[in-house]
């Protein structure tokens, strides 16, 4: 604890009048929560120490707990917030700059203080007239909040702490409970933390047991069999904007043509192309007979027209179209545009600046079902998908024995994003106990076994095939059967906390600001 004695300020209990010197305070209050927020952003994923998130998180907890009313706690997490995604999402920025121009790069700008007032209201919600309090309702509500941020059209659960296990054996834990139980154990260490500061060791012990016994668990996860699959990963390297203005036909014949390099002549079980890999749907006559060429079922994402509507789509294809699915999760304001005719003032000037005045927008698909081809089930789920568990969970509860994640990462070449999505990713093939095959346009593609690890990867931004082993599996993990119960748990608690608090504040006992 002596480094974080270290970094933390010293904690006196404030009352509610404002002490002298009070504006220079808060100042120093919002510094030390921004740089709690830029701490948080270069320790997150992918990178390989993000399993020390729990101490700046723990700094900002410790300013949110001291706050002197909702709206100073509430803004000290909008400060962190806007801090933390301004570095955690300066890829969106960079790419958007390079593609689209300055305008393009200006309008990611927007996203940064939108997705900081979700920490904002947590911490609003979070907070009680007793600083122990507080620190308590701190970790579940921010469960709440990172579990509501995945909810609605403008979903974007990106930044969530519970990725911070990837690099550590706890990480095995998510096939009991999910990314939100890793968050859970992200934000009940960081609030045990400045508990022990306080000098209240047992929520410390406490964590600390849990840890350890956790890192057992992933210490002992048995061995898995040796997998008796084969599949031909496509990797077409086509540039991002080909494909978002104008689709050209030898898309098809390039990721044919990088298939047969890849099967060299040898048997295998499946193909697996990329998001949008195929310009038309293999309904088209043309697409159905090159796709018909090939001796292996394939799983390729292609665009679905309909009558003013269109959809991203993953197809399974074997001798002809045996499934389809669309995107459920489109990007908000990427391939979906929220409130298209209302906001359609705002929308055309936009879009016309940009060079992308046809771009209507992808239809939501409302459906997870696996893909069947031949003797097995894929359950497909496309680029933007994979950071939503629900997907992946609700497609192997439905019969999925190996998921195939198609994407197009050629929008975040030449920045952090890419890694982050990939890292990310991982996570559902713990959360499942499935193989996840996963065909990116650019890349990172590869195979992700179901302890997480990466046994197979294609160079990155290289137009390459390979051939990459995989197993079916058909057992359904503590999380696919169960579902997000910890985000029960953590409503179940705060509701405690809630009632518990008003009790002793209608009796009296908590008339100020007060220390734990």
């Amino acid at each position: 604890m002596a480094g974080l004695r270290g970094l933390l300020p010293r904690h006196v209990p404030h009352s509610h009048a404002p002490a002298a010197g009070g504006a220079t305070t808060q100042v120093n209050a919002a510094v030390r929560a921004g740089a709690a927020g830029l701490a948080l952003a270069i320790t997150s994923v992918p990178f390989a120490w993000s399993w020390l998130v729990p101490l700046p998180l723990a700094l900002l907890f410790h300013e949110l707990s001291r706050a002197q009313s909702r709206r100073t706690a509430a803004w000290l997490a909008f400060v962190a917030g806007t801090v933390f995604f301004a570095v955690h999402l300066a890829w969106l920025f960079t790419s958007f700059t390079r593609l689209f121009g300055p305008l393009g790069g200006a309008l990611t700008l927007l996203v940064v203080p939108l997705i900081a007032l979700s920490w904002a209201l947590v911490a609003f919600l979070a907070f009680h007239r007793s600083t122990g309090r507080t620190l308590a309702a701190l970790p579940v509500v921010w469960v709440l909040g990172e579990a509501a941020r995945t909810l609605g059209s403008l979903a974007f659960p990106w930044g969530a702490v519970g990725y911070a296990w990837l690099p550590t054996p706890v990480v095995q834990a998510a096939d009991l409970g999910g990314l939100n139980l890793l968050s859970l154990l992200v934000t009940g260490t960081a609030a045990a933390l400045v508990a022990g500061y306080r000098g209240q060791r047992l929520p410390l012990v406490g964590m600390l047991g849990v840890l350890g016994g956790l890192t057992v668990y992933g210490l002992t996860r048995p061995a898995l069999p040796p997998p008796d699959r084969t599949a031909v990963m496509v990797q077409g390297a086509v540039p991002p904007l080909d494909k978002a203005v104008q689709r050209q036909g030898t898309e098809l014949d390039l990721h044919l043509t990088l298939t047969r390099q890849g099967l060299a002549g040898e048997p295998a079980d499946l193909i697996v192309w990329p998001e949008s890999a195929s310009p038309r749907s293999p309904a088209d006559p043309g697409t159905r007979a090159a796709l018909a060429s090939l001796p292996e079922p394939v799983v390729t994402g292609a665009p679905t027209s309909g009558v003013g509507r269109y959809w991203n789509s993953a197809y399974a294809f074997d001798g002809g179209v045996t499934g389809r699915y669309d995107k459920v999760h489109p990007v908000p304001f990427g391939e979906f545009l929220p409130w298209r005719q209302t906001l359609a003032f705002a929308y055309t000037p936009v879009l016309g600046a940009l060079g992308l005045s046809g771009l209507t927008g992808v239809t939501p698909g409302t459906t997870y079902q696996p893909l069947p081809l031949r003797h097995l089930r894929v359950g497909a789920y496309i680029s933007y998908e994979s950071v939503f568990a629900q997907a992946a969970r609700t497609l192997t509860a439905n019969g999925a024995q190996v998921l195939a994640h198609l994407s197009n990462d050629a929008w975040f070449e030449g920045t952090v994003g890419k890694a982050q999505h990939f890292q990310m990713g991982r996570l559902r093939a713990i959360e499942t106990g499935r193989y996840v095959l996963r065909a990116s346009n650019t890349g990172i593609s590869g195979v992700i076994d179901p302890l997480g690890r990466v046994t197979f990867q294609l160079p990155d931004g290289e137009r390459a095939a390979g051939r990459a082993a995989f197993a079916l599996r058909t057992g359904l993990t503590t999380f696919v059967r169960w579902g997000d119960w910890p985000v029960l748990v953590a409503a179940l608690l705060w509701a405690g906390l809630a009632c518990s608090g008003y009790l002793l504040n209608t009796g009296g006992r908590y008339d100020q600001r007060t220390a734990p």
